[in-house]
């Protein structure tokens, strides 16, 4: 099952196409929805909307070590999708309504002999 990705900036797209006026609830859940994006990426994480084929979604925070530069979240889709365990749990926590997630990539230590 390999999800969809989109950049976080879809989000400010979310409302702006729909044919009726939302509801309350639904402009409250974007609102807190672009305040969890907006917090992350002034904690310096990258952001990244998944969507899977069953209409599940996760918002998707990914700080990647100190030392390593992304310019733009979607440099780090292949790295996501060689770890389907990690894309399972995702989903598997989506579904449990999670929908957002933070994930912290880390170097594995290497050792030399």
């Amino acid at each position: 099952m390999t999800p969809t990705f989109f950049p976080h900036q879809a989000l400010d797209l979310v409302g702006a196409i729909e044919a009726s006026l939302p509801s309350t609830a639904a402009i409250k859940g974007r609102q807190r929805l672009l305040f969890l994006r907006d917090q992350a990426i002034s904690a310096g994480v990258q952001v990244l909307i998944v969507l899977w084929h069953d209409q599940e979604w996760t918002l998707l925070a990914i700080q990647p070590p100190a030392d390593v530069v992304i310019g733009d979240a979607r440099e780090l889709i292949p790295n996501l999708l060689r770890n389907p365990e990690a894309l399972q749990q995702m989903w598997q926590r989506a579904g449990q309504g999670n929908h957002m997630q933070w994930l912290m990539l880390t170097r594995s230590v290497t050792t030399q002999h």
